[in-house]
C-alpha cells in the first residue's frame, strides 16, 4: 500500500497529463490540486524506508521516502494543492487554459521526482523537468516584463544546467556507473564542488546569482509565483543536502566561512533592495533572496562533520517547513486582495499579517521556531556567538520588511465598479486553509524536536517580541521624520564610481578586443549571447 501511495503521488501529474486533452474549462482547472493530494497523503502516511520498485523505472533510477524526502514533501504538496485550488478558483480562465494546466502539472511532476529521488539521475531529471516547466509559468502572461524575466531566468538557469551536468557526468564516471547517493558523493572533488555550488546557488537564489529571483517571481500568475518562491526554490539547498553535505567536512574549512559570510551578506543586501521598492510581489521576491541567505548559512554550517551539522540539516528543515508556507500564503494573499473589495478586502489584508508575522518571527508563530532552530545550529558551530549575533540583526531587518509589505499592501489597487469578477466559489477557502498551515503545521510536524522546547520558552517568546518592537520604532521614526532616508548612501553613485577603474583599464586596450564592444555584439544574440555575457 505504501508503494502504490508512493508511486501514486510521482505517476499521477503524468496520467493527469495524458487526459488533459480529454478535459474542458473548469474540468482542467480541477485537476491542479488533485494532482498534488496523493503526494500531501504520501508525506502523511508513507514511512521512511520505502522504496519505489517499478519494473518500468530504468536502471539506476530510484526514488524512496527518507527523513529528507518528508521533511521537503509535505509543505511542498501543501502548497502545491492549495495554489492550485485557489487558481482554479481566482483565475478559472488561467487554470482552465490548457497551456498553464500543462505547465503546471510538467513542473510539479519534477519537483515531486527531485524531492522523492533517491540517486543521481532521478534527481537531476527532476531539476531539470521541473526548472524549464517553471519557465513557461514566468512567462505565461506573456508581458513586456514577464518575457524579460523570462530571458533571464533562463539565460541564468542554463548556466545551472550545464553546471549540473557537468558535474553528474564526473560523478557517474567517478563512481564507475554507480549513482546511489552515497556513493557519488564519495567521489566529490573540488572541480565537481565548484559546479554543483555554481548550479545549486543559481537555484537558490544565492547572493551573486540572485538577479532572476526578484524580476521572474512576482510576473508570474500568482499561483505559479506561490510554488515558485514556496518552493521551487528549495531545489538548490535538497540538492546540496543530497551531493554535498555528506562530503561536505573536508571542504569545511574554506568553503563554511564562506557561505555563512555570503548568506548573511545576501539576507541584508535583499532586505535594503526590498525596502525600496513599491511593489508588494517584488518585494516578496527580495524577501525570498533575503531567507535564502539564512539558508545560505546554514548550508555552510552543515559542512563540518559533528553536532554543528546535525543541528544545521534539523535547522533547514525547520527552515523548508516555516519559509514554504508562509511566503505561499503572502503571494496568494496579494493576489487575493487585488481581487477583493469593501469589506472581504479588510479581512484579507488582516489575514496577510499572519504570514507577515511568522517571517518576522513574532512570538507564537513558526518565525520563532526557524529562530530557534537558528541559533542552535550557529551556537553549535566554530565564531557561533558572533554568527548568532548578526542572526539576530536579520530578524530586525526581515521586520522591517514585513512592515514595508503590509504599508504596501494597503494601497493594492481595487477592483474597478462594475468589472466582472473572475473568481468563482470561494477563493479565500484554500487560503485560510494556508494560513492555518503556517500557524501549526510546522509546530505540530516537529514537536518532538529540541528546536519546539527550545521555541517554546518563555524567554525565547519574550525575546522574539524585542526585534518586533525595534522594527516598529524605526518605521515610526522613519515616518515622523522622512528626512532620515537622506542620510542614506546612495549606493548606485558608489557601484558606478566602482565600475569607472575597470572601464578606464579595458578603455586603454585596442577597439576590437575591448569588452565593452564584445558585449554590445553578444547581447545581440538575444539567449545565447547573454548567457556568454553571464557566464
Amino acid at each position: 500500500m505504501h508503494t502504490a501511495l508512493l508511486g501514486a503521488a510521482l505517476l499521477l501529474p503524468w496520467l493527469l497529463l495524458a487526459v488533459l486533452p480529454l478535459a474542458r474549462g473548469s474540468g482542467r482547472a480541477v485537476l491542479l490540486p488533485v494532482a498534488a493530494f496523493p503526494a500531501l497523503l504520501a508525506a502523511l502516511l508513507v514511512p521512511e524506508g520505502t522504496a519505489l520498485g517499478l519494473p518500468v523505472l530504468p536502471a539506476g533510477l530510484a526514488f524512496g521516502m527518507d527523513a529528507t524526502a518528508r521533511a521537503f514533501l509535505l509543505p511542498a504538496a501543501l502548497v502545491w494543492a492549495l495554489s492550485g485550488w485557489m487558481a482554479a478558483r481566482l483565475r478559472p480562465d488561467q487554470a482552465g487554459s490548457p497551456a498553464f494546466a500543462a505547465l503546471w502539472l510538467l513542473a510539479l511532476a519534477g519537483n515531486l521526482a527531485l524531492i522523492l529521488a533517491q540517486d543521481l539521475l532521478a534527481l537531476y531529471a527532476g531539476i531539470a523537468l521541473m526548472t524549464f516547466a517553471a519557465l513557461g509559468l514566468v512567462v505565461f502572461e506573456r508581458t513586456a516584463q514577464a518575457l524579460g524575466a523570462g530571458r533571464l531566468y533562463l539565460a541564468m538557469m542554463l548556466v545551472a544546467e550545464v553546471a549540473l551536468f557537468v558535474a553528474v557526468a564526473a560523478l557517474v564516471a567517478a563512481s564507475a556507473g554507480d549513482t546511489r547517493f552515497d556513493a557519488v558523493t564519495a567521489a566529490v572533488s573540488g572541480p565537481i564542488l565548484a559546479l554543483l555550488a555554481l548550479a545549486f546557488g543559481l537555484k537558490l537564489g544565492a547572493l551573486g546569482l540572485h538577479s532572476w529571483l526578484p524580476r521572474a517571481h512576482p510576473v508570474a500568475p500568482v499561483a505559479a509565483s506561490a510554488v515558485l518562491s514556496g518552493v521551487m526554490i528549495k531545489a538548490g539547498i535538497l540538492g546540496w543536502l543530497r551531493l554535498v553535505a555528506p562530503a561536505g567536512d573536508a571542504f569545511a574549512p574554506v568553503l563554511a566561512p564562506l557561505l555563512v559570510g555570503l548568506g548573511l551578506a545576501g539576507a541584508f543586501y535583499a532586505v535594503l533592495r526590498g525596502l525600496a521598492t513599491g511593489d508588494p510581489k517584488v518585494l516578496l521576491g527580495w524577501s525570498s533572496v533575503s531567507q535564502m541567505g539564512l539558508v545560505t548559512v546554514l548550508a555552510g554550517l552543515a559542512l563540518p562533520a559533528g553536532a554543528a551539522s546535525a543541528a544545521a540539516i534539523a535547522a533547514i528543515a525547520v527552515f523548508v517547513m516555516h519559509h514554504g508556507l508562509a511566503k505561499a500564503a503572502l503571494f496568494l494573499g496579494v493576489g487575493l486582495l487585488g481581487a477583493s473589495a469593501g469589506r472581504r478586502r479588510r479581512w484579507v489584508w488582516i489575514g496577510l499579517w499572519l504570514p507577515a508575522l511568522a517571517l518576522a518571527a513574532a512570538p507564537g508563530t513558526s518565525g520563532v521556531l526557524a529562530k530557534a532552530a537558528l541559533d542552535l545550529a550557529a551556537g553549535a558551530a566554530e565564531a557561533g556567538s558572533a554568527i548568532s549575533a548578526l542572526l539576530y540583526l536579520t530578524s530586525v531587518a526581515s521586520a522591517l520588511l514585513m512592515l514595508r509589505l503590509l504599508w504596501l499592501t494597503r494601497r493594492v489597487p481595487v477592483p474597478e465598479p462594475g468589472a466582472a469578477p473572475l473568481a468563482r466559489g470561494y477563493p479565500e477557502i484554500p487560503w485560510v486553509l494556508l494560513l492555518a498551515g503556517v500557524l501549526v503545521l510546522p509546530w505540530l510536524s516537529l514537536r518532538d524536536t529540541p528546536m519546539v522546547a527550545a521555541a517554546a520558552s518563555v524567554s525565547e517568546q519574550l525575546g522574539a517580541f524585542v526585534p518586533i518592537v525595534v522594527a516598529l520604532l524605526i518605521a515610526l521614526a522613519v515616518l515622523r521624520w522622512p528626512r532620515v532616508l537622506r542620510l542614506a548612501p546612495d549606493l548606485r553613485r558608489y557601484r558606478a564610481a566602482a565600475g569607472r577603474p575597470v572601464a578606464a583599464l579595458t578603455a586603454r586596450l585596442p577597439g576590437p578586443v575591448q569588452w565593452a564592444n564584445w558585449e554590445r555584439h553578444l547581447h545581440g544574440w538575444r539567449l545565447i549571447g547573454r548567457t556568454v555575457v553571464l557566464v
